[in-house]
């Protein structure tokens, strides 16, 4: 019996990592005694590894593609797949043509942003396909605490809707903050104002790394408290090893390249540049794209072994071709409900809380007045602030009188005492205050 193409292309494969990574040492020190920059061998050696890994990341989502039974899951599986390709071909392009970096680094940020949405979307689906209304079901579990350090600030979200809703909106979040601020990133650096690796008070990069960071640290917080909830449900497709996948190319390049930033900020990367016009900013830039090269040749190996198409082959469900597969594939228009949600949601709220504010001012501006002349002299006894004589009634009657021919008779008294109050208006009047029983 013939085998299969895809296990003749396995084969093929495997021979082809071999040879090369055999050859590697060879040719790296070929690269040294024929005085190759390292820019170049380094953009060489990065090439070899993307060569080895491009072929691991089609053949994985050209399986999917084919046997693609469970179109809502597999949806986004075969996005998440794509990121290492995307990775690994954005990093090298990068590292040969660094005057056009400005351009691809954006390309893999936004990706990033995009796969986190689409695990959180791929865990989603699968509790709805297997357990219908997820949110009744999460209300009949136990509250779940916040982790360590957040339990110390935040209140626990109640079981139910308020929970799905909170870490769908802390990932989806994400997705709108990073393609925000790396958009900010490029109108800042075309004036001058942003230069990575560069802390300065008037340079824009601190403040977005950091409101980068802050958002990707929330939106796998998010990620971790979701499957906390449902660890026990989502036990047959191991999201665990799914979600160390995501969480190593996603958290760790950030983290890589920031570490390369700050050692540059603190000169432990310097270059002498009588010798070469690269700068010691352009040498940790260059070195995360190398970096990156090489490690997506491990993540390719560690997402094949997390989100293997064989969970999905299926012969008695049919599929609708693959070029159909291939179009539903990228149909974004899921993407675009949720974000556009939780984008109707922030306004809605920050709406709600202005409006209230506004209230709230508006019923201390009214209420203000009276208080003011209570704390002043509204008090009966006091003789500093009442100006009217309480002895005679005589004379409070010809007081009266004269307020109601100057103000109106709103303003007439026959009492004690007057206080002030505050209509719909906001304007003040004066308002009779009967005098006591005695």
């Amino acid at each position: 019996m013939a085998w299969p193409f895809r296990r003749v292309f396995r084969v093929c494969w495997w021979l082809l990592c071999t040879a090369t990574l055999c050859a590697l040492p060879l040719t790296i020190w070929e690269f040294k005694n024929q005085g190759w920059s390292p820019h170049y061998q380094g953009w060489f050696i990065g090439g070899i590894f993307v060569i080895l890994t491009t072929p691991i990341a089609v053949y994985e989502v050209a399986m999917h593609t084919e046997y693609y039974t469970r179109p809502r899951l597999q949806r986004h599986v075969i996005r998440i797949l794509w990121m290492v390709p995307i990775y690994s071909l954005d990093a090298w392009l990068a590292l040969r043509f660094k005057d056009a970096r400005a351009y691809l680094d954006p390309v893999r940020e936004i990706y990033e942003a995009y796969v986190i949405y689409n695990f959180y979307a791929y865990l989603m689906n699968y509790l709805e396909d297997e357990l219908g209304l997820v949110d009744e079901h999460l209300a009949k579990k136990a509250p779940i605490g916040h982790i360590w350090p957040f339990n110390h600030c935040l209140a626990p979200w109640r079981m139910g809707q308020e929970y799905i809703w909170e870490t769908k909106k802390g990932v989806t979040s994400y997705v709108i903050i990073r393609p925000l601020c790396t958009a900010l990133a490029l109108i800042t650096s075309q004036f001058g104002a942003y230069s990575e690796g560069s802390w300065r008070p008037n340079n824009s990069y601190p403040y977005l790394a950091m409101a980068t960071n802050l958002s990707q640290m929330w939106a796998l917080y998010c990620l971790v408290m979701f499957y906390h909830a449902f660890k026990d449900e989502l036990q047959p497709i191991r999201p665990l090893s799914k979600f160390l996948c995501i969480k190593a190319v996603v958290f760790l390049t950030f983290w890589q390249g920031l570490s390369l930033n700050i050692l540059v900020a603190v000169g432990a990367i310097k270059v002498n540049e009588q010798f070469t016009t690269y700068t010691a900013a352009d040498v940790a830039e260059g070195l995360q794209d190398f970096l990156i090269c090489i490690e997506m040749f491990l993540a390719a190996l560690a997402h094949a072994y997390a989100f293997p198409p064989r969970d999905y082959m299926d012969p008695n469900i049919p599929t609708k071709g693959f070029f159909t597969n291939v179009r539903y594939m990228f149909d974004l228009r899921d993407v675009v409900v949720d974000v556009q949600g939780v984008l109707e949601e922030h306004l809605q709220t920050t709406a709600e809380t202005g409006k209230a504010a506004l209230v709230k001012t508006a019923q201390g501006i009214a209420q203000t007045p009276g208080q003011i002349y209570q704390m002043l002299g509204g008090q009966a006894g006091s003789r500093t602030h009442n100006p009217l004589p309480t002895s005679d009634p005589d004379e409070d009657h010809m007081t009266g009188s004269l307020l109601a021919s100057e103000h109106g008779p709103a303003a007439a008294v026959s009492g004690r005492g007057l206080h002030y109050r505050s209509s719909s208006s906001s304007e003040l009047q004066l308002q009779q205050q009967q005098p006591a029983p005695t």
